[in-house]
């Protein structure tokens, strides 16, 4: 995160941009809300990790294309078990985990989003999801009891947080022992340029951190077996596409090279962890 904007100034703009995005008309099958280029919210799961059987099977309005990975793929989920989302947006990761858990199971979407949780809300019930709640709160302050969930599960949203301590602390709290964490985010082994750490509306976007920082703060905060199970590139036309960044490069084209090297870097990461 950012050190340039105080905390509460990017949670509001974090909170804005995904309240714009939960409100607007957008299906699978239109222009994606959060790349305003060509490709679509279908072409951009499918591009991240997502199936088309697995898009086929949400309610249309749940798949926005603000993921960059697919967490479900390799959480192993199984019948019975409770999921809790970290940022769970329009659903579409809760609704893919409640098919796994069955109806013995239970999945549980977080979001600080009012606008997102009414169209999760929405979906959940177009979509006949009875296992499936999902309730209002910040990842860094849970609504979730201590030691009462088996895996947690999050995509492209701890990045956002303002203390992701606080939010590895949580996690921690709430998983059961024996329990995991599957969390697909951005990584990058280059730094994040200067025109992007001080643009409010890209750090709201999601930054990549550096792989070592990420896995280093899922062991200060106690669990075990940390590792990178997968990784794939992060296509670097929905950064370059964007019209912030085309404007940008536009007034200042002496700084291409250095915002191509940074996009081509972003991988989306598959982070697996375990508490004792």
């Amino acid at each position: 995160m950012s050190r340039l904007h105080p905390a509460s100034e990017v949670k509001r703009a974090v909170r804005d941009r995904y309240a714009q995005a939960a409100t607007r008309e957008t299906a699978c099958c239109e222009p994606s809300c959060c790349a305003d280029g060509e490709a679509t919210a279908g072409e951009i799961s499918e591009s991240i990790g997502y199936s088309a059987d697995q898009l086929a099977q949400l309610p249309e309005d749940a798949n926005l294309g603000l993921g960059c990975g697919n967490p479900t793929a390799i959480a192993f989920l199984s019948e019975g078990e409770i999921v809790l989302d970290l940022g769970s947006g329009a659903g579409i990761d809760c609704f893919l985990a409640s098919a796994k858990v069955g109806p013995s199971g239970r999945v549980i979407g977080v979001d600080m989003t009012p606008e997102m949780l009414a169209r999760a809300r929405r979906n959940a019930e177009a979509g006949g999801y009875r296992n499936v709640e999902f309730r209002l709160g910040e990842i860094e302050a849970l609504p979730v009891a201590d030691a009462s969930v088996d895996v947690i599960i999050s995509n492209c949203v701890l990045n956002l947080s303002t203390d992701k301590p606080k939010v590895m602390a949580e996690a921690f709290r709430v998983l059961r022992p024996g329990g995991r964490l599957v969390v697909s985010d951005m990584v990058s082994d280059v730094p994040v340029p200067a025109v992007l750490e001080g643009n409010l509306d890209s750090v709201a976007a999601c930054l990549p951190t550096f792989r070592e920082v990420y896995l280093k703060q899922f062991v200060d905060a106690g669990f075990e077996q940390v590792r990178i199970s997968e990784e794939r590139p992060y296509p670097s036309s929905f950064i370059l596409e964007d019209p912030g960044v085309k404007a940008h490069l536009s007034a200042h084209p002496d700084h291409e090279s250095e915002l191509t090297r940074f996009a081509a870097s972003i991988c989306g990461a598959h982070f697996e962890a375990s508490k004792p």
